[in-house]
Formats: C-alpha cells, structure tokens, sequence
C-alpha cells in the first residue's frame, strides 16, 4: 500500500467503492493516521487497527474512536465500511496500538489489513 493519502469528497463523486474505503484504511494504518468517517448526520475519527471481513462478507473496520456523535463515548468500535458517505484520509497522528488491542478478531473471517 502506497502511504499517499487519499481523499473521498462527498457528494462531488458516486459514493466510493469498497476496495477506494478499504485502501484508505489500510493507509490510515501504514501512515499512523486517524481516519475520518462521514455518515449523512455524524462524522467518526477513528484510529485504525484492523481491516477485513465480517461473517456476512461486508467490509469491516475495528478501531478506536476518539472522536464522534456526541451521544457516544471513545473507545472501541466495530464499523461497516460500506456504509459511509467519506472516508479521508486525516493527518492526525494515530497513537494506535492502544493498550487492550490484540491481533485478530472472531468478527472477521478475513483480515485485509492489520497492525
């Protein structure tokens, strides 16, 4: 993976396809980078830490949220990435591995990318 940064603008493009979100997450690990993720009503910025498949062949990412919706805390979460309006590439600098973080996962039957 190239550690060029990539960006998704929304609404300036057809929403982009699974392996441009994919690519860019795997970027946001190779480049310890946050990654932000837009929805229509919220944006996440999410510290990359795993990047594969789930058990229902969706594209998955586990990561640790340190920013988001206001209703929602920090930490840990499990994102669909082929739910999002954006995904770009940030050049805030990711602390990932946190403390609690192990590779692999029982949520993925594919790993495409990992710290």
């Amino acid at each position: 993976m190239a550690s060029t940064a990539r960006h998704i603008v929304p609404n300036a493009a057809p929403k982009p396809g699974f392996a441009d979100r994919v690519a860019i997450a795997c970027d946001a690990i190779e480049s310890a980078k946050c990654l932000e993720i837009g929805y229509r009503d919220h944006t996440r910025i999410v510290e990359v830490h795993r990047v594969g498949i789930g058990r229902g062949g969706e594209h998955i990412l586990s990561g640790w949220q340190i920013r988001g919706p206001a209703h929602e805390r920090a930490g840990w979460k499990l994102l669909n990435l082929d739910e999002p309006e954006s995904v770009i590439l940030t050049e805030i600098v990711s602390r990932a591995p946190r403390p609690d973080y192990r590779r692999g996962a029982k949520q993925f039957i594919g790993i495409i990318c990992q710290l």
